[in-house]
């Protein structure tokens, strides 16, 4: 009985199995008869994707940049006109420190200048008081004229009288000899008189030189006692010094330098390809600005400036032509000092606004291929188009000519461009 049990179950295993092929057999059937026929289709060209630039036209200022130094326009060499010791110096007069216009930055010890200041008046006094005394003595020379011009008046008349008398015998000829000598006598007293008179006029200049020297004098000491004082003829800053209170000078002696706040020059080097872009007229109301930069993106400071003037040689070696810039970064009024302001030393940056020139096309400088031609898109195909490259200037190329406004041009760069391939923007159909 066991073994008719266990042959029972083999025999419904195997129909089991059986019947499952038996409808997978059925299933495969059915899907092959059933399963739809593929259709051929044409394959379609869709063309390599690309992003594409419109072409906009528009007046370009055709900007020229350089680079140079600072340097100062106006810089003082301060040195010591007279000679002694430094009595004491300005507490900004130091290197780095701003002194503002008037300031006594040095004073050399002024007691000898003051002692000389004093004396010189002193003989200038002395002058003045001789010259006015002989002024005196010509006014009593005149007085004594006019009175020995009327003694000898008196004289001639008595002498003349007592001669008519001495030729009648009424007179005697005595009485006639001592009238007419004291008659040449007031003579010659008028004659004294007006010899001193005369010798008055070498003597008046004479002294009126003696005080005309007094005065020299006296205004050398006045002007050596001023240039005791060394003071600032402008606010600046002070480059170099070279003294301290207490120390001997002598005239002549290198003391410092300083520099005029603000006024500022730059020297650059334009490009001989880029002189055309330059304005001709230099006139001083018509200067082109400039811009002057300083630091990095993050810092970055910036001056308005004005190319002033050209130099008059070129470079020898760099072919470029030296232009200065200058600028006037002073501080507005009422305002302290900038210790940030534009300093001589520093290597800026400068971009001059050159002429404005109609009609440019501003594009990439990886757009325009090295044919100088670009790649237009004009219905989904890709053109190669010739312009005319007028000026190449940092990541941009102007163009004036081959392009118009509302064309397409491609900037994504294609391997393999040849005139009239397919070319798309965005996601198209099949």
């Amino acid at each position: 009985m066991k073994n008719q049990g266990t042959g029972n179950g083999f025999i419904y295993k195997a129909g089991r199995i059986l019947l499952i092929l038996l409808l997978a057999i059925a299933i495969t059937v059915l899907l092959i008869k059933f399963h739809p026929k593929a259709e051929r289709r044409e394959p379609v060209e869709t063309g390599a994707l690309v992003e594409v630039l419109p072409v906009v036209s528009k007046n370009a200022n055709m900007l020229i940049e350089a680079f140079g130094t600072v340097t100062p326009r106006k810089v003082l060499k301060l040195v010591a006109e007279v000679r002694g010791p430094v009595a004491a110096t300005h507490p900004s007069f130091r290197e780095g420190s701003f002194v503002k216009k008037g300031d006594v930055l040095i004073r050399i010890d002024q007691r000898t200048y003051a002692l000389e200041v004093k004396s010189r008046g002193i003989q200038v006094r002395l002058a003045q008081a001789d010259l006015k005394q002989l002024q005196q003595r010509i006014a009593n020379l005149s007085d004594n004229i006019k009175l020995a011009t009327a003694d000898v008046d008196l004289a001639r008349t008595e002498y003349l009288r007592l001669k008519k008398l001495a030729a009648s015998n009424v007179a005697a000829r005595t009485t006639l000899d001592k009238t007419e000598q004291g008659y040449i006598a007031s003579r010659m007293h008028l004659q004294d008189l007006n010899n001193q008179m005369a010798l008055t006029g070498s003597e008046r200049e004479k002294l009126v030189a003696h005080l005309d020297a007094a005065k020299a004098a006296l205004e050398q000491a006045a002007l050596d006692l001023e240039r005791t004082l060394v003071t600032a003829p402008f606010d600046g800053w002070v480059l170099e010094k070279l003294i301290e209170d207490g120390q001997h000078v002598n005239a002549g002696e290198y003391l410092g330098r300083i520099y005029q706040a603000g006024a500022l020059d730059i020297e650059i080097e334009i490009p001989a390809k880029d002189l055309r872009w330059l304005p001709s007229d230099f006139s001083p109301g018509a200067l082109p600005e400039a811009e002057v930069s300083f630091g990095s993106i993050d810092m970055l400071r910036a001056w308005k400036g004005r190319l002033s003037r050209p130099k008059a040689q070129m470079n020898e070696q760099t072919r470029m032509l030296p232009f200065i810039v200058e600028v006037n970064a002073g501080k507005a009024a009422g305002e302290g000092p900038d210790p940030l302001s534009l300093r001589p030393g520093m290597f800026v940056r400068v971009r001059i606004q050159g002429r404005i020139v109609a009609r440019i096309v501003l594009l990439p400088r990886h757009v325009v291929h090295e044919d100088d031609t670009v790649y237009v898109m004009e219905n989904n195909l890709l053109r190669i188009r010739p312009v005319r490259v007028l000026r190449q200037f940092k990541e941009f190329v102007y163009i004036d000519q081959g392009l118009a406004d509302g064309e397409q041009v491609i900037k994504t760069p294609l391997s393999r461009a040849s005139n009239g391939m397919r070319v798309r923007t965005g996601k198209t159909s099949p």
